[in-house]
Formats: C-alpha cells, sequence, structure tokens
C-alpha cells in the first residue's frame, strides 16, 4: 500500500447528500425566492414576546421590497450589509434582501464594546447597518471613524436623532405584484461571499469569516436532510433563541425559512419566558448551549411548566458533560434525543454530530465532508484510537478570513484541510471524542474568549508586569476566564481590583470571572510561549486543596 492509499484510509467520509445543493438555482439568492415561494402561506416565524408573526410568503415579499430598495440606495453585489440586533423577524428580511443583490450579511455581536465594533467596522467596511437601539448608540459614536457606512437604520420602534432611518421607512405600502417576478443574478458560487461572521483569533481580534454562496446553501441542504428534522415523530416547531449573531443560530434561523421549519423567536433568554414560550407554543424542538442544558437539568422553576411536547434536544458550541446531559434526559422524559455537534465559525456550521446515545462522543462526520485526525508532530494521519488534531474538508470549509491570508493559510492547507485546533480521536465506530483544544480560546457560556485580549488589558496596568489567562472548567457556563499575575516588584493590588480594572474594558463575557491568583513567575517556552497547561494543574491543585 502507498503512502497516499494509507493515508486515504484513516479519512472518514460521512457520505454523499441524497439531492443537490444548488437545486438548480445559480445563487443562494435565487433558492430564497424559489423556497419562500414554495413553502407558500403558512407561519414561517412568530416573535415569542409579542405574537407577531410572518409566513414564508410574507417574508418573501418583505424582502424583495427592502432589495429593491437596497438597489435604488446602490447596494448592489460585494456590498456589505451588519445586522447588530437581539433576535428579531427582522434579521432573515435583511438577509435575504441582501444576499439577492449579491451582497453580503454580516451579523454583528450587539454585546461589543466600542474598540470591538471599531474593528469591525474598521476591517469589513459595511456600506449600511441596521441596529437595536442599544447596539445604535455605540455605533453612532463611531459614524466619524467609518466613512463606509452610508446608510444607518434603527430596528426600534423610536426615531434616534440623528442621520438615522427607521426600518419602517424602507417600505412602501404598495403591493408586490408577483412574488418570482425577480430572479436574483447568477453569482459564482463558490468565490462569491453571503456571510461573514466574525470568529476570535487567539490574537485577540475578531476574525471576519467569509462564507460563500455555495457554503450556505451546503448547510440548507445538509438540514434539509438531516434526520434530526426529517424523522421527528411529532409536529416541528423550534425555538430561536441562540442568537442570530452567531453561527449556529443564524443558520437555523435561514434553515426554518428555507427548509419549512416554523420557529419562534425570543430575544433573550429570561428563565419565565423561555420556559413559557416552551410551554405555550409546544415547542417540540429546542437548539441550547451547556448553560441552557444545567438550567434545563436544574432549575427549580422547569417544574412549574408543561413541557411535555418537548421531544429532541440539539446542544453546541461548547462541550456537554454526561452528567448534564442524563440529568435532562431524567428529567425531561418525553425527550427521547439529546444530540450534540461540533463545528465552528471557519465550518459554517456543524461538520460532526451525534445521532446516536453514546454519551461524551460529538458523533460521526456530516455528509459532504472529510475528516482526518493528525499527529501533533508529524502531521501523519492517524488510525482508530490515535490523538490529534482534528482536520476537516469539504464544501462547508469557509473560503478564508478577510484581508488575512496568513490566517487563512495557517488555517486551511495546501490540500484544503482545515486544521480545527482542536485535539481528539475516533473510535471504532466512527464516532469522534474531543479532548482538549490547541487554540487556547477559552469557551464561556458559548462564547469564545481569546486569553490575549485580557492578557494585554492586565498588562496595561502599571502594577502588573505579567500575566496569563486560562479557563477554569464550570458546569453552568463551560468555562470562566481565570488570569495568574507577576506584580511589579514592591507593589500591591488586589484580585478584586484587577477584575473591576478589566471589566469595564471588553465585553461581559471577557470579565475574570475565574479569579485572579498571584504568582512569582508565569510558566513560558523558551521561545516565550505560555505554558498554559501548567496552569490548569496549578488551578486543579488549587481546587482540590
Amino acid at each position: 500500500m502507498d503512502g497516499t492509499a494509507a493515508s486515504e484510509q484513516f479519512v472518514l467520509y460521512g457520505g454523499d447528500l441524497r439531492n443537490s445543493i444548488e437545486d438548480g438555482c445559480r445563487s443562494f439568492g435565487e433558492l430564497v425566492v424559489k423556497r419562500l415561494y414554495r413553502n407558500g402561506k403558512k407561519v414561517a416565524l412568530v416573535d415569542g414576546v409579542t405574537g407577531e408573526s410572518l409566513t414564508y410568503h410574507q417574508i418573501l415579499e418583505r424582502s424583495l421590497k427592502l432589495a429593491n430598495r437596497f438597489h435604488r440606495m446602490g447596494i448592489k453585489r460585494n456590498s456589505v450589509v451588519g445586522i447588530s440586533s437581539e433576535n428579531s423577524l427582522h434579521f432573515p428580511v435583511i438577509t435575504f434582501a441582501t444576499v439577492m443583490l449579491g451582497g453580503t450579511v454580516l451579523p454583528i455581536n450587539h454585546g461589543y464594546t466600542m474598540s470591538e465594533f471599531a474593528h469591525v467596522l474598521q476591517l469589513t467596511k459595511p456600506v449600511a447597518i441596521f441596529a437595536s437601539p442599544k447596539p445604535l448608540e455605540t455605533i453612532m459614536l463611531l459614524r466619524g471613524q467609518s466613512p463606509s457606512v452610508k446608510l444607518l437604520v434603527s430596528l426600534g420602534k423610536q426615531r434616534p436623532p440623528g442621520r438615522v432611518a427607521l426600518f419602517t421607512d424602507l417600505f412602501d405600502s404598495s403591493p408586490i405584484h408577483s412574488l418570482t417576478a425577480f430572479t436574483p443574478q447568477p453569482v459564482p458560487l463558490q468565490r462569491q461571499i453571503a456571510v461573514m461572521v466574525m470568529s476570535s483569533g487567539t490574537t485577540g481580534l475578531p476574525k471576519a469569516v467569509q462564507l460563500t454562496h455555495h457554503n450556505v446553501m451546503t448547510v440548507m441542504a445538509y438540514q434539509a436532510e438531516d434526520p434530526r428534522y426529517t424523522e421527528l415523530p411529532v409536529p416541528i416547531r423550534v425555538l430561536g433563541l441562540l442568537p442570530f449573531y452567531h453561527v449556529f443560530g443564524f443558520m437555523l434561523s435561514l434553515n426554518s425559512c428555507i427548509n419549512a421549519v416554523p420557529m419562534v423567536v425570543l430575544p433573550r433568554f429570561e428563565p419565565h419566558l423561555f420556559l413559557r414560550t416552551l410551554q405555550d407554543h409546544r415547542i417540540s424542538m429546542v437548539s441550547l448551549v451547556p448553560p441552557l442544558m444545567v438550567f434545563l437539568a436544574k432549575s427549580p422553576l422547569v417544574d412549574e411548566y408543561d413541557l411535555s411536547s418537548l421531544y429532541a434536544v440539539l446542544c453546541g458550541a461548547a462541550p456537554l458533560s454526561r452528567e448534564i446531559e442524563e440529568l435532562v434526559r431524567t428529567r425531561l422524559p418525553n425527550v427521547a434525543t439529546v444530540r450534540t455537534g461540533y463545528g465552528m465559525s471557519e465550518t459554517s456550521l456543524g461538520v460532526i454530530s451525534r445521532m446516536n446515545d453514546k454519551v461524551g462522543s460529538v458523533g460521526k462526520v456530516h455528509k459532504t465532508t472529510r475528516a482526518k485526525v493528525v499527529d501533533l508532530e508529524t502531521g501523519q494521519p492517524l488510525g482508530t484510537g490515535g490523538v490529534g488534531e482534528i482536520c476537516v474538508k469539504g464544501p462547508l470549509i469557509m473560503k478564508g478570513y478577510l484581508n488575512n491570508e496568513q490566517a487563512t493559510r495557517e488555517a486551511i492547507d495546501a490540500e484544503g484541510w482545515l486544521h480545527t485546533g482542536d485535539i481528539g480521536y475516533y473510535d471504532a465506530e466512527g464516532d469522534f471524542f474531543i479532548v482538549d483544544r490547541l487554540k487556547d480560546l477559552i469557551k464561556y457560556n458559548g462564547y469564545q474568549v481569546p486569553p490575549a485580549e485580557l492578557e494585554d488589558v492586565l498588562l496595561s496596568h502599571p502594577k502588573v508586569r505579567d500575566a496569563a489567562v486560562v479557563g477554569v472548567p464550570d458546569e453552568a457556563a463551560g468555562e470562566l476566564p481565570a488570569a495568574f499575575v507577576v506584580l511589579q516588584p514592591n507593589e500591591k493590588v488586589t484580585a478584586a481590583e484587577l477584575v473591576e480594572f478589566v471589566a469595564p474594558k471588553l465585553s461581559p463575557q471577557k470579565r475574570l470571572r475565574g479569579g485572579v491568583f498571584f504568582v512569582d513567575e508565569i510558566p513560558k517556552t523558551g521561545s516565550g510561549k505560555i505554558l498554559r497547561r501548567q496552569l490548569r494543574e496549578l488551578l486543579q491543585r488549587k481546587a482540590k486543596l
């Protein structure tokens, strides 16, 4: 057996889709028009707070009207349109109007600080931004530094001061005579960027992950055949609680519209609102992150509501512990399936997911995707049980990072394999297990927290000589950022003072909830890289004392 054949034997392939990814369409915009029209006058989206609803045809009509307005304003192919808002019924409409014209949708975390917003606007140069009131205030303060932004739109009810339009201003009252008269222009499917999502790197600054029309169409085609949806033995109704600015929540919102999966949308998590929505709307499937699984497993409030309609629970964005999964199954006996998955912004959504009850595994490779585990030293593919870096390849892999060729080359090798930075293995049945992360990102409540960003803030404190940040395991949040600090000679500062020093400078998820620990030296390699594993071991020893 030659080297190529030997390495191919250690590549796991998820298989082909039954149906075409493109479905005869030459752009994602064309697919949007085709599917929304086909899905008809049934209710697609419901606002869980106000009760407002939209049918598939209403979404199509609004999207066409907005696209028409965009066209008159000069928003066209390659124009970037940002959305920074809590989940709402507007989100898919803005998305569809943008892609119909060949533009690029940019979901932005509405919790970003001013410096984070400034970086994203400078990097991506959006021509239009739609924002809810809170992020709009921050964006307006940056307007002078963002000459690319020609249109600023408030998704709130009140008209803010300054040159800001209201969302309702962009729609005229005249009806659309034909919902199929407009056919979006063809685009080069594998090159044209449909969506950019922001992904934090270990450098601390968010990178813009570029997802093509073909990437997004592949997600839609995969989800159309996903047995978690197609084989649900009860009427399907899902909950749109995961933030739409995150690739997980964003793709689920598109799936609801494209593949006719009715969704109840919630703008935020509030315990009673969440439980009441599950109960009153008879939600049958819910996609959550581990902290919400902990809530379902442990909160006494759960017993006050009838959750008997809930049949399937999907969990992603961070590892789910065996204990919490089993507690949810025990507490909610009607839940027949708890499913976990593995993916990242760079893979458009999940590329591995678990369909069986092998607790602890993240599952098998998705259709259309190839996966392998490579030795950390040699890069050679490993067989069953070999622990190394997980690499994936296929039509779900991003085009690359915007204006960052070096980071793109570091992530995607010459053969098209995406190096995930996650360490794991697969067993004899082809089920994958995640062991550790090569990348040092801390996962707090599904957010990626780059240690380098917190370290930079700590090092800006005049009394701090050196600092390193690692994640402390936490049942509810996944991980909590914790800092090890070396003080300048003869200086004194308390842990609480440093926690307070960091808090206002970064987003809420980046606060030092894991604590601050003072040490004499930060362990490092000869080349100056922080040995975070040693620090994690030190934390474990402290926890046992």
